[in-house]
């Protein structure tokens, strides 16, 4: 037996080694892509459900309320707007409530007994509906639920504060945006109407069972890129060095003489 020369020329074998060595590296880096973008998704998905439901319990208070101050529909506001002013105290994501006849509010706990025309097409599902503002509080949001029977109605009204507070303690790194009928509450309280909220990267889109209004969530344009660059940082020299032996095994093996049998 006797050993072949080894290859003369370094370049064949430097090359095989290097695009060994790099295939951990972009394997390495491949998937962690692959499980950023899951991460991202997954998280998305959890914040809007965690914002529906507790969407859900503060619209299930004013709901509750609504349906507690229902029998006093039709009878006159001096004889009822009490019991309106406790059931308002005694609930504290409710700021104020109503009733309504025939499409027409005429009793107040905020001005007693008043009248404004009420529009039944504002609501989604006859049951809600976003405002940016109103007269009493024009500067502030509000999400008002409406509950109605035959030609009697109570509309109990919900601080968009205390949305906009829930919906900020829940979104962490994604945004967070309250779609109710053609209107969207951000986590900082604003009101806006039109197209939907842009949400470039990851967005997931989740409706209320009970109530029909909508919840969407996502990130920001480079947020994948930034938690890509934060997870990568932190793995990026293990991959280096097993990128590193591997390849320079490859090249050990190319370079090393060849035993060939005799003739």
């Amino acid at each position: 037996m006797k050993l072949s020369p080894s290859p003369s020329s370094p370049l064949p074998g430097i090359l095989a080694a290097t695009i060994v060595g790099l295939l951990p590296v972009i394997s390495g880096l491949a998937v962690m892509r692959w499980h950023v973008d899951r991460g991202l998704t997954r998280d998305a998905q959890h914040i809007a459900a965690e914002a529906v439901r507790q969407v859900d319990n503060i619209i299930d208070q004013a709901a509750q309320s609504a349906t507690r101050l229902f029998p006093l529909a039709g009878q006159t506001c001096d004889r009822v707007v009490q019991q309106m002013h406790t059931e308002v105290t005694l609930e504290p994501v409710i700021r104020s409530a109503n009733l309504v006849r025939d499409n027409q509010g005429y009793c107040s706990t905020f001005y007693g007994p008043y009248d404004s025309k009420v529009n039944p097409d504002d609501y989604l599902n006859g049951q809600l509906w976003l405002r940016a503002n109103n007269p009493v509080t024009p500067d502030r949001a509000s999400l008002v639920y409406r509950l109605a029977g035959d030609e009697l109605a109570v509309r109990t009204v919900i601080d968009g504060r205390t949305l906009a507070r829930a919906l900020e303690q829940i979104e962490e790194n994604a945004t967070l945006v309250l779609e109710v009928g053609n209107a969207f509450l951000w986590s900082n309280g604003s009101v806006e109407g039109g197209e939907i909220p842009d949400h470039p990267e990851h967005h997931t889109l989740l409706m209320s069972a009970r109530y029909g209004y909508q919840v969407h969530t996502g990130y920001p344009e480079g947020h994948s890129w930034r938690e890509l660059k934060t997870q990568g940082l932190a793995t990026l020299g293990g991959l280096l060095l097993l990128g590193v032996l591997t390849g320079g095994v490859c090249h050990w093996l190319y370079r090393r003489p060849v035993h060939t049998p005799p003739v």
